[in-house]
């Protein structure tokens, strides 16, 4: 056993700006909370390579961009804690949302953020198309691969290490990969658990119009091994 009750995992690609900030908010809740804990942020081919001075901080770096995907199941792979969890460096979603899902760790696996939820809040929205973008990939989702949640691509996720192999497993890179996370993590039995969460629009969106037909074919290559593997 490590010791480490939670791990950080922030994919970082040209986040100079933000990183640090991300760092520090981070590393102060996760002291609030009075757990051990490590933040792993995982530099995703970034144009300038990040330095980061931080003792609290385990930085990993990827020669070529990969993928916010790819630089998650880096730094899923390399955590230690007993708890994990993926966010955004421009803190769409702040890293207090944690204390929320403390609770909910007691009796789920996987603990998913909603934007959509009656509960959730917004404090500063997204331009009008990509509100509209957003809404018809997570119908298309729903109804294309029959899962029962509203928001999979909030960037906000946590569960408990029993994850952690499945993370070796799965093959998106890109955008799509909390959808195969959950696809996979249902398939599995793992107990899954979507709650509402503060969200604003950050840097960090960067999913275009053009993107859609690879995240298509990314969805039918989820359903088929899906249908296999039921």
């Amino acid at each position: 056993m490590s010791g480490v009750k939670w791990s950080v995992v922030l994919p970082a690609f040209n986040e100079e700006a933000t990183i640090e900030r991300a760092v520090v908010e981070t590393a102060r809740v996760l002291q609030e909370t009075g757990s051990s804990f490590e933040i792993i942020v995982v530099d995703d081919g970034s144009i300038q390579p990040m330095r980061i001075d931080n003792p609290l901080v385990q930085l990993i770096r990827h020669e070529q961009n990969q993928g916010k995907g790819a630089a998650v199941r880096t730094g899923v792979l390399a955590a230690k804690g007993e708890c994990i969890c993926f966010l955004d460096c421009d803190l769409s979603t702040h890293p207090d949302e944690i204390k929320k899902v403390i609770p909910f760790l007691q009796t789920h696996d996987l603990i998913i953020g909603s934007r959509v939820m009656k509960e959730s809040r917004i404090t500063k929205p997204q331009p009008w198309s990509r509100v509209l973008a957003g809404k018809i990939f997570n119908f298309f989702v729903r109804s294309y691969l029959s899962l029962p949640f509203h928001d999979t691509q909030c960037g906000f996720k946590v569960f408990r290490s029993s994850l952690k192999p499945m993370f070796g497993q799965l093959q998106s890179r890109g955008w799509v990969f909390d959808v195969e996370l959950i696809v996979c993590a249902q398939q599995k039995g793992f107990r899954i658990q979507e709650i509402p969460v503060e969200w604003k629009h950050g840097s960090m969106s960067r999913v275009q119009w053009s993107d859609g037909w690879n995240m298509f074919q990314e969805l039918r290559r989820i359903k088929k091994n899906a249908t296999i593997l039921s």
